[in-house]
């Protein structure tokens, strides 16, 4: 039996989740995980051209500041503005690498959590199929049982008719028991081979969907970890690095 149904991921588009630092692509997760994940994406293209730029500026300031610390007849005053001029390109380069940084790490938790989601959908349409096998067997095994309830009158039949035989010689009014004995047989052998085709029918239906849905996949582990998270969210209480699933 299976033991809960799924929950729904809650609040699965809350912001404010952390940026891998190549293109990712969703590939089942949530419609609103697309759209933080090619946002995440964009913001690392914009971080990474203006940090490259900032570093060509900071080159170039670096270079003038060389020039002038370099040149015999420089000024106190061209020296400090060459200086600062470097000075704040670094600093400049810094602030977009902290950017493009914390866009990367931004990237990788909706990543994660796009793979939580991809799971969550799989085990959810695993769970479908495990519930469906489970149906088509009970459905299989009581077609059968019905079955076999009526091959066992019809061998009861059968014994009481081979009773009868064994004793009509001597009293010949046995005869009409026998006589509606077989009338009966015919009408349970009609009876049991309708209701068998009906079992075998139920049971090639069970033999299919046991070779090819994808109940396997469903993990009651996974289920259990996707409460627990749940809930220790809601609570305020989630740490990912206890958790490896």
């Amino acid at each position: 039996m299976i033991k809960k149904v799924i929950m729904a991921v809650s609040a699965v588009c809350a912001a404010g989740i952390l940026f891998v630092s190549s293109a990712v692509d969703a590939k089942a997760a949530l419609p609103c995980t697309y759209d933080i994940i090619d946002n995440a994406n964009a913001q690392i293209a914009y971080y990474d051209q203006n940090y490259n730029a900032a570093k060509a500026k900071e080159a170039e300031l670096l270079a003038t500041f060389n020039a002038v610390k370099n040149n015999p007849a420089h000024t106190q005053f061209e020296y400090e503005q060459a200086a600062y001029n470097y000075t704040n390109a670094v600093n400049m380069s810094q602030w977009w690498l902290t950017g493009l940084n914390n866009a990367k790490a931004y990237l990788k938790n909706i990543t994660d959590r796009g793979a939580f989601e991809d799971k969550f959908a799989a085990n959810k349409s695993a769970l479908a199929d495990l519930t469906t096998l489970k149906a088509a067997k009970t459905d299989a095994d009581g077609y059968s049982n019905i079955a076999n309830g009526v091959a066992g009158q019809i061998a009861d039949v059968e014994k009481a008719i081979a009773g009868y035989q064994a004793q009509v010689a001597t009293c010949p009014s046995l005869q009409a028991q026998i006589d509606s004995l077989n009338a009966q047989l015919v009408a349970l052998k009609a009876d049991y081979a309708a209701k068998a085709a009906a079992a075998s029918e139920k049971t090639a239906v069970f033999d299919n969907y046991l070779n090819t849905l994808n109940y396997k996949s469903y993990s009651l582990g996974f289920e259990d970890y996707q409460f627990r998270r749940e809930w220790e969210r809601d609570n305020e209480k989630w740490d990912p690095s206890v958790y490896n699933y």
